[in-house]
């Protein structure tokens, strides 16, 4: 999956590696020990407490390939976007550079991507 910051541009690239838990229960490794994500010193303003299951938080475990400070985000013109936080990422244009910035192979850029 590719990570796009809205007005800013993508600023990650990693693996899925299992399925979507509600972020009250998800759990993390940091340094080399298992905590609850929530424990973690979080920044923005999350809904995880929501008992509604169709409108709180849910976030996937990811390994991540690369990463990119928001200063060096990458956009260009054409490149695409959309709101949602996740959809397919067909776009050959935007793919290609993603591949050359994030200095992946192409068996790296093209497993089923999102943004």
């Amino acid at each position: 999956m590719f990570v796009h910051m809205p007005k800013t541009g993508y600023v990650g690239v990693g693996t899925v590696t299992g399925p979507a838990v509600l972020a009250a229960q998800a759990t993390v490794t940091v340094d080399g020990r298992q905590q609850r994500l929530l424990d973690c010193p979080l920044a923005g303003t999350y809904r995880y407490t929501n008992p509604d299951p169709d409108t709180t938080e849910y976030v996937v475990p990811v390994n991540w390939i690369a990463t990119k400070p928001r200063e060096d985000a990458v956009w260009q013109r054409g490149m695409f976007a959309n709101q949602n936080t996740a959809c397919p990422l067909r776009n050959k244009f935007t793919i290609d550079q993603l591949t050359r910035e994030f200095d992946l192979d192409d068996d790296e850029s093209t497993g089923g991507s999102t943004c």
